[in-house]
């Protein structure tokens, strides 16, 4: 498709799936009040990882790059369960748990990736 050998892809689908489990697992082992903080967990660690690997890319190359951001930050972060929690807690009339889940999730998910990219760069 774009180089990316054969294994760099199965490599990516392997990595997905370890993202995905690892944030089943902080879903299912962190609270879900006040915030839902497994969900926020995961996606502030996808964007840490995911600032590091674009500083690093270049020493990475496509391949890896594919495989760490792709795989691992594609299957642990999750925009459509922070989407569904979040109208949950504003159906729940917590409105000001619903704006304060967008907001921590986007603050803190952009404060990682600029945080994994100003320590490998």
């Amino acid at each position: 498709m774009n180089g990316t050998p054969w294994w760099g892809w199965v490599l990516a689908v392997a990595a997905g799936a370890a993202g995905a489990l690892l944030r089943t697992w902080l879903v299912a082992a962190l609270p879900r009040r006040p915030l839902p903080l497994g969900v926020l967990t995961a996606n502030v660690a996808a964007s840490v990882v995911g600032g590091a690997v674009v500083a690093a890319r270049g020493d990475l190359g496509p391949t890896w790059t594919l495989v760490l951001v792709g795989g691992t930050c594609g299957g642990l972060s999750t925009l459509s369960t922070l989407a569904a929690d979040t109208v949950e807690l504003w159906r729940e009339e917590r409105r000001s748990g619903a704006l304060g889940n967008l907001l921590a999730n986007l603050v803190l998910g952009l404060a990682g990736a600029w945080l994994g990219w100003w320590a490998l760069s």
